[in-house]
């Protein structure tokens, strides 16, 4: 995978935002002691590209529109949809599709790294097809114990970058323990999954990515500990639920 040549965000010197960069020490994605995702189970997946090259994930929320993380904003976009592998540039099936503006919440950083979402337009709408297909947003807040899955692309727990989509199961964490965790950066715009003894987790890159709860879709995949997949240390996710008007109604009035 290659990855963008923005610089790592640091977050008070222990907590790092998702998304790559070529000039980190070590960079690259990695989604944690996950697997092969089965080709084409995750129909909404995107893959953000600039100047062709990769550097956050995203997710197909509407036929023209891509929802992703705040902090992966960029001038210029190319979405990659219906992908399995990064490297199959005439993968069947696959749309590159270009993207006419972006919008970040209008409340992101306020406070320090909240409300990390934002949509992308596309130029077109696609059409729904095996593999590309847009994603219903939970219309309820998460609950603790629930299981849910993330995806991204990117570089293993072995160091190796692996050749299709990745997925991992992990599972909702509660709030107060999320929130006496990331003290004093936690926001209700935030909630937090992972962390389990299975070391499970999303890493860099994968910033923007899905977090599918019950067959819809409940978080984006925002920041965490530098090091990622450390026992008992969960991620942290964009909380949809709270920005359901917000999404509904950029879209309806752009």
């Amino acid at each position: 995978m290659i990855t963008a040549g923005s610089p790592w965000s640091w977050v008070l010197g222990y907590l790092i935002l998702r998304v790559t960069g070529a000039q980190a020490s070590g960079g690259g994605s990695h989604i944690i002691n996950g697997e092969d995702c089965i080709p084409h189970s995750q129909p909404w997946q995107a893959a953000l590209f600039t100047e062709d090259q990769f550097f956050c994930g995203g997710v197909l929320v509407h036929p023209q529109w891509v929802l992703s993380a705040a902090h992966c904003f960029q001038k210029s976009y190319t979405i990659g949809l219906g992908l399995h592998s990064l490297e199959a540039s005439q993968e069947p099936g696959s749309l590159m599709m270009e993207a006419s503006f972006s919008i970040q919440h209008p409340e992101y950083n306020k406070p320090f790294i909240a409300n990390d979402l934002m949509l992308i337009k596309l130029k077109a709408s696609v059409a729904g097809s095996d593999a590309i297909q847009n994603i219903s947003i939970a219309s309820q807040c998460p609950t603790a114990g629930d299981s849910c899955l993330v995806s991204g692309w990117g570089q293993l727990m072995n160091g190796r970058l692996p050749q299709v989509l990745q997925c991992v199961n992990i599972s909702v964490v509660p709030e107060d323990v999320c929130s006496e965790f990331y003290a004093p950066v936690f926001h209700h715009s935030m909630f937090c999954a992972g962390g389990g003894p299975d070391r499970k987790d999303s890493c860099h890159g994968d910033s923007g990515g899905p977090l599918v709860c019950n067959g819809a879709l409940q978080g984006l995949v925002s920041f965490g500990q530098v090091q990622c997949g450390q026992p008992h240390v969960p991620g942290v996710y964009t909380n949809l639920c709270k920005f359901t008007d917000w999404i509904q109604k950029t879209i309806r009035d752009s």
